[in-house]
């Protein structure tokens, strides 16, 4: 089974319809005043209109207050909120405004296990493992996730065509990439992408 597949850090609406034409599952849009693919949510909304309701829209927050969270991913229209280091009281409230929160553990490039999910993932809750605190491009070891990498668990950093083929041989859940399919901060190369999913399919 193929595993899902996010393409995060979008910022153009063109680039959403493509990556969901080559056969995204989730887009993501990224809301925090370190990032360069940061975001209004206004045209998050632009963005997430570029997939045409054929992929999960997800607003990623972080350092963000939870207030301003929840106000941001309404005005947004996305289905989904992707917390970074949240309490487990904050993805409760965002999750009881009715939206699928994906909850980031972050872990070192040299960790010697995985970081524990509490409470378990679900398809209705998935987690997101990243190295350090998210959006950093590096990649831990992926021999960590054994021969089947955790349910409900998107995998991220440092992911990119030329080495996705090493990360499904743990078949994960599903898999997050922004700038391994990026010509600069925020703008996809769509070479790349076409290179992604042919190595996904």
């Amino acid at each position: 089974m193929k595993p899902f597949v996010k393409i995060c850090g979008l910022t153009r609406p063109e680039d959403a319809h493509l990556a969901v034409a080559l056969g995204a599952t989730h887009i993501g849009a990224v809301r925090t005043e370190s990032s360069p693919r940061s975001l209004s949510p206004e045209r998050a909304r632009d963005v997430f209109a570029g997939a045409e309701g054929k992929a999960e829209t997800v607003f990623v927050f972080k350092d963000i207050p939870l207030q301003q969270v929840i106000r941001d991913a309404k005005l947004s229209g996305a289905k989904g909120v992707q917390l970074y280091s949240a309490l487990e009281t904050d993805v409760y409230a965002v999750a009881s405004e009715g939206f699928r929160v994906y909850r980031v553990y972050g872990m070192e490039e040299d960790a010697l296990s995985l970081p524990v999910f509490e409470p378990p993932p679900t398809h209705a809750r998935p987690a997101l493992v990243d190295v350090g605190g998210g959006g950093s491009g590096r990649r831990f070891d992926w021999a960590l996730l054994g021969e089947r990498a955790p349910d409900a668990t998107f995998i991220a950093g440092g992911i990119q065509p030329d080495n996705v083929g090493a990360l499904l041989r743990h078949h994960p859940y599903g898999i997050d990439l922004a700038s391994g399919v990026e010509s600069s901060p925020g703008v996809k190369d769509h070479n790349k992408l076409r290179e992604l999913f042919e190595e996904v399919a």
